[in-house]
């Protein structure tokens, strides 16, 4: 996403990451990865179980592109376990958002 960020803040979307970790280590990764939008953790893991976003074979971490409009209401949702297809992903969530009404 950290790539695309500025397509998405064209389209007047906000953009973050939240990471099943403490807080100092979400900020360590935003920081490493000099990512230009948000990392929120969440150590309790609230959204990662709320989302069913378990690890699959105890090592791989399902992600999910979740679309939220201003009312509220989920529009887009999809979760992935291969890690490999977040650049294709990131791309279908942008084409996603562009068809939304602003």
């Amino acid at each position: 996403m950290g790539r695309l960020y500025k397509e998405f803040k064209a389209e007047n979307c906000d953009v973050f990451v939240i990471l099943g970790e403490p807080a100092e280590k979400a900020k360590n990764y935003a920081e490493i990865l000099h990512l230009p939008n948000l990392v929120l953790a969440d150590p309790e893991r609230i959204v990662y179980h709320r989302y069913e976003l378990e690890k699959v074979f105890l090592f791989i971490q399902r992600t999910a592109s979740v679309v939220i409009d201003r009312q509220g209401i989920i529009r887009y949702i999809k979760s992935a376990t291969n890690p490999n297809t977040w650049l294709q992903e990131s791309h279908e969530l942008l084409s996603f958002v562009k068809t939304l009404d602003k």
